[in-house]
């Protein structure tokens, strides 16, 4: 929203130089500013989706759009598709791989795995605007799982060329979030409560027993808790920006009335933290 808008509100123009700024890990930011650490994705939705099974190791394996024009193939990975014959064919074709596939009611897609692999896997936030040959696997296994990537696309490809599907069908599966759980004792969650749409953010809040809500709900204020602020999407950069404004201007006077000790605010790639201090020196 700030690259786009042509003017900022006064209060977000202020704050954006004053504060203590701290990179988050890109791989997952809303796990970092919860947890503290960094934990793997896959286990923690799998806790909303199917929470009588999700222990073990997991690796997102979600359908994705794939858009090709002349210059390359870009992802889509915003956009739901039911499940058909194509999520039967994988099944079987992981099957043969020693891998179970599960597309779940949520149309997020699962892989169970013995091991993480020692790979690198862009989570679908860091795809926007990006073509698929700069976010493939990458690491010392990157072989097996581009080899996998590619025989889904082919697989779905054929599919897709059939012309037997009801509904649309995706391009490509997208592979992200591996890992298992540690030990929940070594993590010690930074927030009492959380509101947010998010099923990682779900899951995390039930692993770490502490409460959580949808936006849909009345948003708590107090102290304590991470709220993902709910952006609308039809609405220009400024309007959001100012939308943003009148949701933060209470929170920025009780940090000033010395009610809060801390605000935070975050995006995908860093948070910035705010004292009482800078709430003074900032007066909006």
């Amino acid at each position: 929203m700030l690259r786009e808008a042509h003017e900022r509100p006064g209060l977000i123009a202020a704050i954006g130089e004053r504060g203590t700024c701290r990179p988050l890990d890109a791989s997952a930011p809303q796990i970092a500013l919860v947890a503290g650490t960094s934990l793997p994705a896959a286990p923690l939705s799998r806790r909303v989706d199917a929470p009588e099974d999700c222990q073990g190791t997991w690796l997102r394996a979600d359908p994705v759009g794939l858009v090709p024009d002349l210059a390359a193939v870009w992802l889509q990975p915003d956009i739901p598709f039911e499940p058909g014959a194509w999520s039967e064919a994988l099944r079987r074709m992981f099957a043969d791989e020693g891998l179970r596939f599960e597309l779940t009611a949520s149309g997020r897609g699962y892989l169970e795995l013995e091991h993480t692999p020692d790979c690198r896997f862009l989570p679908p936030w860091l795809l926007a605007g990006e073509s698929l040959e700069h976010c493939l696997p990458a690491g010392p296994e990157q072989q097996r799982w581009r080899r996998l990537l590619n025989e889904t696309q082919v697989l779905l490809h054929q599919h897709g060329r059939d012309g037997q599907a009801a509904a649309p069908i995706p391009g490509s599966l997208w592979f992200w979030g591996a890992g298992a759980l540690p030990d929940r004792d070594a993590v010690r969650p930074g927030v009492a409560r959380i509101v947010a749409d998010d099923p990682v953010l779900e899951g995390l809040a039930d692993w770490l027993g502490i409460e959580y809500h949808r936006t849909h709900s009345a948003l708590p204020r107090q102290a304590g808790t991470l709220i993902e602020w709910p952006a609308d999407p039809a609405a220009s950069a400024e309007a959001n920006l100012e939308a943003l404004t009148n949701f933060l201007r209470p929170a920025w006077r009780r940090l000033r009335a010395g009610r809060l000790r801390q605000l935070v605010l975050a995006d995908r790639k860093r948070a910035r933290s705010f004292s009482r201090l800078d709430a003074w020196r900032v007066w909006r």
